[in-house]
């Protein structure tokens, strides 16, 4: 199928051109993604292209059309920047799966080769119009081809430094090269995140964090002085060299994560496993990219970094940094209640490093991660009961006594409400 079947068998962009006239452009990712899908169509390749981008002549136009697009899809709109980009964003459902697509529309006033060449790489200038057919005058499709991501022009990834970021996240994205003299650009332009608003650092670099190669790509980031720009505002600290050693762990451990899930790859608890990995958990970062992020700053202070986390990602890391440091003490296997228990609502990330830790089946750890949750929810005694079985008053001792309890429920040595009595009355009367 050609690119003006593709694009236009979409009901959604054939009535986008039907009702904008001329002038009007598909531009950006929705285009590269299906250039890309219909290259590599041989090779049984799939990249579904989501959000799309419109260039339009004049802002009139451009706003009018998105106002339009809104009602005919029952989308709602946005004046994302007056006079510069107007959003749709449109609530759609397959089977029980609801998802978001946006569309956004900007207007150029100039040509379109203008607008193009204002953008940030070669597969991402280019455009399409049902009366100029592929506009390619960066030889972005060439880039496709030879799977490189190269700046359309060097001073691009300054005007705004956030693609600094970008061109690492859509290389890990694509298992793309970045072509020498950008990469070259991207180190030397490392420090010149100041202008750019924390939320969209913490954006992109969250999306670079999900992404299935983005251990790689963090090792060239981390090359290029640009991870540790973005791990820490402090110059003191960026001076301790502790990002090599994040890194190296990082790479063993998406070594071994590979490994034990292509072993596992067919079972069902492989399959609950890989689809836990892709959950979101909050701003848009994955389990698996919450799991780098917490190893990535296990020895930085996070309140340092430049990103910006919500109350939840907070958590989540400290909760991860906690089981994580009680996995690495010698605690007994037959005691993972201790380290599961460390790590406060994170069980299962901490059973993910566990299993890399300790070199355990991660299905087998993970079994021990449900059963620990079994267990911290089926509460044998309460603290009133230890009060009245060991004539105590309030205090510390309760609480000790409650998690010496937890241990050996999970040990299978106390199963019920009369042994854990027992086990009270024997240990500490």
């Amino acid at each position: 199928m050609d690119i003006e079947k593709k694009i236009l068998s979409d009901p959604l962009n054939k009535w986008v051109f039907d009702n904008s006239g001329r002038g009007t452009f598909l531009v950006g990712g929705y285009l590269r993604d299906l250039l890309l899908g219909i290259q590599k169509q041989q090779l049984g390749y799939k990249y579904k292209a989501k959000d799309r981008d419109f260039a339009v002549k004049s802002s009139f136009k451009a706003k009018n059309i998105a106002i339009r697009t809104a009602k005919k899809f029952n989308g709602t709109f946005i004046i994302l920047k007056p006079g510069q980009t107007y959003r749709v964003v449109l609530k759609n459902k397959v089977g029980t799966t609801r998802f978001r697509e946006i569309l956004d529309f900007s207007p150029f006033n100039t040509s379109i080769n203008n607008d193009l060449m204002r953008r940030d790489f070669t597969i991402n200038a280019m455009a399409w119009s049902p009366e100029t057919g592929i506009v390619d005058t960066f030889k972005g499709r060439k880039d496709l081809a030879n799977s490189t991501l190269k700046a359309v022009r060097m001073k691009n990834l300054t005007q705004d430094p956030l693609r600094i970021i970008r061109a690492y996240r859509i290389a890990a994205e694509l298992g793309f090269k970045i072509e020498k003299l950008t990469r070259k650009n991207l180190k030397k332009n490392s420090g010149k995140f100041a202008g750019v608003a924390p939320e969209r650092i913490t954006d992109e670099f969250f999306k670079f964090l999900c992404t299935d190669n983005a251990i790689e790509y963090l090792n060239e980031c981390s090359k290029d002085s640009v991870l540790r720009k973005i791990l820490s505002s402090n110059k003191r600290i960026r001076k301790i060299d502790t990002l090599s050693k994040r890194i190296n762990i990082l790479n063993k451990f998406d070594s071994f994560l590979k490994i034990q899930l292509k072993k596992i790859e067919r079972t069902n608890e492989g399959k609950q496993i890989s689809a836990f990995l892709k959950q979101e958990v909050s701003q848009g970062l994955n389990r698996i990219g919450l799991i780098r992020l917490a190893l990535l700053t296990t020895d930085i202070p996070i309140y340092d970094s430049i990103l910006r986390f919500s109350g939840d990602i907070h958590k989540s890391v400290r909760d991860i940094h906690s089981g994580y440091r009680a996995a690495l003490q010698k605690i007994p296997y037959t005691e993972l209640y201790k380290i599961f228990n460390a790590s406060g609502n994170r069980c299962f990330e901490i059973a993910i490093l566990l299993s890399f830790i300790k070199r355990k089946n991660i299905k087998k750890i993970f079994r021990r991660a449900n059963e620990y949750l079994k267990i911290k929810n089926k509460i044998l005694l309460s603290g009133n009961d230890v009060q009245d079985i060991l004539q105590i008053k309030p205090g510390e001792e309760i609480g000790r006594v409650l998690s010496g309890l937890k241990d050996m429920q999970y040990m299978k040595l106390v199963k019920t409400r009369a042994q854990a009595r027992k086990w009270l009355q024997c240990n500490f009367t």
